[in-house]
């Protein structure tokens, strides 16, 4: 009798390791960003902007944290400027083909990869799946998502 706490503990202590197994791995996530931006975060100049350095610079801006998520989400048209270069790509719209959780790890290791981390302001949170949940129902259009950009304080 008193063992039978045994196997229900064993069952919960199984089902928290699963869930961390589960869990998404920003890393793993990026790999389908490579062909674009580069495993270093460079991107392709003139067509697809880097993300070393300039994802900080988003998060810095009050905006910018929902912005990078309504990029991944919805997608992103139209020419932007980045540290003084033109880029001219369109970025694909993966909210159909990522879930909540796997765009804010692949988010959160944008922001922790390639020095990021070390521009990031003081007291910065990681980017959560709820967040991206919230934003997803906002059903925007790449265009749209251009125009949340020119309203951000980037330089």
């Amino acid at each position: 009798m008193r063992k039978s706490w045994i196997l229900p503990a064993v069952i919960a202590l199984s089902l928290v390791l699963a869930g961390q197994v589960l869990a998404a791995d920003g890393a793993s996530v990026y790999s389908r960003c490579f062909g674009c931006h580069k495993s270093t975060g460079t991107g392709i100049s003139g067509v697809f902007p880097p993300l070393a350095s300039h994802a900080a610079e988003i998060a810095k801006d009050p905006g910018g944290g929902d912005y990078i998520i309504q990029v991944l989400l919805f997608g992103l048209k139209g020419e932007i400027q980045v540290e003084g270069k033109t880029y001219k790509g369109m970025m694909p719209a993966l909210g159909n083909q990522l879930k909540d959780d796997e765009i804010a790890a692949v988010l959160n290791y944008v922001l922790a990869s390639w020095g990021n981390d070390k521009l990031l302001p003081k007291g910065h949170k990681e980017i959560t799946a709820d967040e991206v949940k919230a934003l997803r129902g906002k059903n925007l259009t790449p265009d749209q998502v251009h125009e949340a950009r020119q309203k951000l304080k980037l330089k």
